[in-house]
Order: structure tokens, then sequence, then C-alpha cells
């Protein structure tokens, strides 16, 4: 979302409903000078070890972190799937109409019910007729047969090297980065390891190999995964997602999520603490080597609304990639609100039609 802006923290702690948990004192530290399958590799050494959240509804359950990670200041459920939101009513309860979602679904582990299923960044609160929707398909753009769901559009595209349609759903705009990192965030937690091995992905085939689902051509991972490398997307999934990353920065809202869901599972999102670092992987940084001096965590008062990849250009020999958006701020009858182009946002993020 294009709606970062620290310099009204204040104002947001005002609306925070649990303490969160910040970045660990030098979390990060062992991927410095790494590059490529070692980097992916030594940050899910770091990520992989958390608590896993039981699946569900009730106290210290994945509905109870949604009431603290996606309650918006006025109690609302921050469902990125539909723009009619629906209210918590407490902690641990369900919220109306809504269900858990799978951004990956489940069944590209074949269905597996291990930590990945109950991992509070891959999953998200959802309207349940969207979710339904969507079924298992992959992100991306349709070009036919679209129809809208939510706020999802839905339809096909085609696949040049399987020379066949399928379908993929779009989110809107403003949750098309978030979106993108937490897949960043799920291929690196559950992919390969720094031996090159899928120790979290169960058999998935007759073969009893493990790696992302591809045998069945109704599920959407036989289109957007790839197991025959580190990178784990297919090229335009790759693509797609790397762009979704660039042109929808991290977010206030984003921010906060992962403070709330860090809370309670001990880990964090690499991709959101330090956006460039999906450069070093996906983007235009691979076979570089990671030097922290040059990268901008999002936690940093400098890392400012419309810098979309936190390029540290305080450091010689080090170019500026920031790509700045005119955003501005505004009182609207006493409140705060956040203005970028025709939009105008809430502080966290809700959009205001």
């Amino acid at each position: 979302m294009k709606r970062k802006l620290l310099t009204i923290g204040l104002l947001i702690a005002a609306f925070s409903f649990v303490t969160a948990e910040e970045m660990p004192e030098g979390y990060y530290d062992n991927i410095n000078g790494k590059k490529d399958a070692e980097l992916k590799g030594t940050l899910k050494s770091i990520i992989r070890k958390h608590t896993a959240i039981p699946y569900g509804s009730g106290k210290g359950n994945t509905w109870e972190v949604f009431y603290y990670s996606d309650r918006d200041e006025n109690g609302y459920c921050m469902d990125m799937y539909c723009d009619t939101w629906q209210k918590f009513t407490s902690p641990g309860a369900v919220v109306s109409g809504c269900n858990i979602e799978h951004s990956l679904a489940n069944s590209w582990w074949g269905g597996s019910k291990s930590d990945q299923y109950k991992d509070c960044y891959l999953l998200n609160p959802s309207n349940s007729q969207a979710n339904s929707a969507r079924s298992n398909y992959p992100l991306g753009v349709p070009a036919k047969n679209v129809k809208t769901s939510g706020s999802l559009r839905i339809g096909q595209i085609h696949h040049d090297s399987l020379n066949v349609d399928f379908f993929v759903f779009e989110p809107k705009d403003e949750y098309k980065g978030d979106f993108a990192r937490t897949y960043f965030y799920v291929v690196t937690c559950y992919g390969r390891d720094l031996e090159g091995k899928y120790p979290d992905l169960p058999p998935t085939s007759k073969k009893k190999e493990t790696g992302w689902r591809l045998e069945n051509k109704d599920v959407g991972s036989r289109f957007a995964m790839q197991n025959d490398n580190y990178l784990e997307f297919q090229p335009w999934e790759q693509k797609v997602l790397i762009e979704w990353h660039r042109m929808d920065p991290v977010s206030v809202k984003e921010v906060n999520r992962m403070d709330a869901v860090s809370d309670f599972q001990h880990n964090r999102n690499p991709f959101i603490d330090y956006p460039n670092l999906a450069e070093y992987i996906w983007g235009e940084k691979a076979g570089e080597e990671v030097d922290m001096r040059h990268l901008m965590a999002s936690s940093d008062p400098d890392f400012e609304l419309g810098k979309s990849d936190g390029w540290r250009d305080d450091v010689t020999g080090v170019e500026s990639l920031n790509t700045i958006i005119n955003a501005r701020k505004v009182l609207i009858n006493g409140q705060l609100y956040i203005e970028i182009g025709d939009a105008t946002y809430t502080v966290t993020g809700l959009r205001v039609h």
C-alpha cells in the first residue's frame, strides 16, 4: 500500500490494541554478505523458528490474532477481499460473513495441515463468498472471462510454455504489495533450506517427491510454482509479484499487522522489515551480496510515505532508487487522512469511498 507514513506514528499508536513485538536487535545479522539461494536459505533459518498458532476461533487461536492484527481504529475487520467490512465483537470471535483464507491455497501443499496451514502471515480474514470464488488460483491479472467477487477480479490468462488457459485472482491496487510480500514470505519460510531441500513440504505425488504440488491440473500451484530451483515461482508469477511489490510499497497497516502477528508467532516477515531484500532474490539485485549498511528498515523514521524500496542513499556509491509519490496529509472534519491522487485513506490504510 502506498501509505507509509511513520511520521504520524503517534497517531497510529493511539489505535494500538496489543503490545506489539518489534524487530529484535540483530535479528537479520546473519544475512549480511549472503546472496541468492544462500540468502533465501539463511532467511528461512531465521523466520522458520516460530510459534504455531492453533487454527480457528477462540482464545489463543487464529481469530484472536486477527482481532489484533486486522482490526481498524473503528473496530472493523480490514478485509482485503471485500469492501463491505464487518465489525469484530470480541477477541477470538469469528467476524460475520468471514472465514480464514490461505492466500496460497493449502492444496498447493497437497492439503497438508502442518505449520504453514496455521501461519498467520499466510492467513487473512476474508469475505466467505470472495474466498470461495478465488478457489486455489494464483495471483495475476486476468485477461478474459473476468468476473468480480467482493473486491477481487477473477478470470483467465494464457500460459505460453504450457499452452493452457488458467484462472488467477487480482486484488485491489492498494493490496497488491501486501499479497506479494506474503508470497515472498511463504516461499522463504517453507521453501528450500540451505541444503536445497524442502523439509516443510510433504510428498505431493505417487513418487513421494517433495515440493510444490505440480501434477494436478486443477490446482493453481501447477501454473504458478516450480521445483527446479530456489526461486520457487514460475517466471511469469515472479514478474507479477516483484512488480506489485514495487508499485505498492510497505504501509503502516502492514507494519502494524506484522508487529501484532509477531507478538503471537515471534517471527517476522523480512520483506516488510527490509522491503529491498526481495530485489536480492527475485529482482534487480539478484547475484549481489547483501550489505545491511545499504538497506533501510521500514521501522526507520526516514522510511517515508512513497519511498518504494528502502535503499539508503547516504552510503558512498549507492544510488537511490526511491520513487516519490505525491501524497499529502489533510484534516477532514477534524480527522487526519492521507490523499494520494484521487484516493483518500485513513492513517491505518482504509480507503475512504
